[in-house]
């Protein structure tokens, strides 16, 4: 498999400052969405309390297939949900299923609101590894980094090599495979690391094609522009360092490199995607079926 034009990659020096967000795009009503098929692919679900939340539906895949409506939603935090969100997704959207990619501390720092008859999966792709997440510690830590893309290049890497990674992603699957009612929602802290490469994932098994995928991928951008300008600002305030700015801004985009670095470790260790997804995470050929038959139509 060729090259990924793009992806982000987790960096833990003040994850939860570096990695937050969440959205939602509405249509009038539960009952609408059965006969409704059409949705603007890549479309945000615009809510109050979150920014890059996506409804995958509209996706076209190479065999001209398209990946159903109200099925598949990435996502990211949702601790500041409002009810009006609460009920968009569960309404609108048929939320049955929220899987947490987020650490155990993240998870802590900002619990996930308990919604009426939504199952919860906390499922840690990556370890804790107790980085302060102050400014100044942060400050810091940029000052020292040669290379920003680099360090978020070897993040990225992780999830394929990465046995903890490896386990989530696995769990990640077959919560798919057993999903039977509503939509499947899943979220780190941004919607743009974890939760890309796993988007990533889904849609290649699904039959996407490379280019959507990194297009998809690439719309963090586009719909965290304005929580990543904050973060920015704020920084601005506390340094000049125009070092530390650009480790910041690196941290914060997603760039080709990064979900490159995260395939092109794919083709060395597997040869493709195809053989990742089978051996790397345990999907049979009849798995991949069912995927099919569930998600697409």
């Amino acid at each position: 498999m060729n090259k990924f034009i793009t992806f982000t990659g987790v960096i833990f020096v003040g994850s939860s400052l570096l990695l937050a967000g969440c959205g939602s795009n509405d249509v009038n009503s539960f009952a609408a969405k059965e006969t409704q098929t059409q949705v603007k692919p890549g479309g945000q679900i615009k809510l109050e309390g979150a920014v890059n939340i996506r409804d995958l539906g509209g996706y076209k895949t190479t065999d001209g297939k398209t990946v159903k409506p109200y099925k598949l939603i990435r996502a990211a935090e949702l601790a500041n949900l409002s009810e009006s969100d609460i009920k968009k997704l569960t309404s609108t959207y048929g939320l049955a299923e929220i899987i947490d990619f987020r650490t155990n501390s993240e998870a802590k720092a900002k619990p996930d609101p308990t919604i009426k008859n939504v199952s919860y999966v906390h499922d840690s792709i990556m370890k804790d590894n107790g980085s302060s997440t102050s400014t100044q510690d942060m400050i810091a830590s940029f000052a020292k980094m040669d290379n920003p893309e680099q360090f978020l290049i070897s993040a990225n890497k992780s999830f394929v090599t990465d046995q903890q990674s490896l386990d989530g992603y696995k769990l990640f699957f077959q919560q798919l495979l057993e999903n039977k009612k509503g939509s499947v929602l899943w979220h780190c802290t941004a919607g743009k690391d974890r939760t890309g490469f796993g988007t990533a994932l889904v849609l290649a098994a699904l039959g996407v094609d490379q280019k959507t995928i990194m297009n998809d991928y690439l719309l963090s951008n586009k719909y965290r522009e304005t929580e990543n300008q904050k973060m920015l600002d704020a920084l601005a305030k506390q340094t000049d360092d125009l070092k530390v700015m650009a480790g910041m801004k690196a941290v914060l985009d997603v760039r080709p490199s990064y979900l490159n670095a995260a395939f092109d470790e794919i083709n060395a260790k597997y040869g493709s995607i195809e053989a990742f997804l089978k051996e790397g995470l345990g999907l049979t050929n009849q798995d991949i079926k069912a995927l099919k038959k569930m998600y697409l139509q």
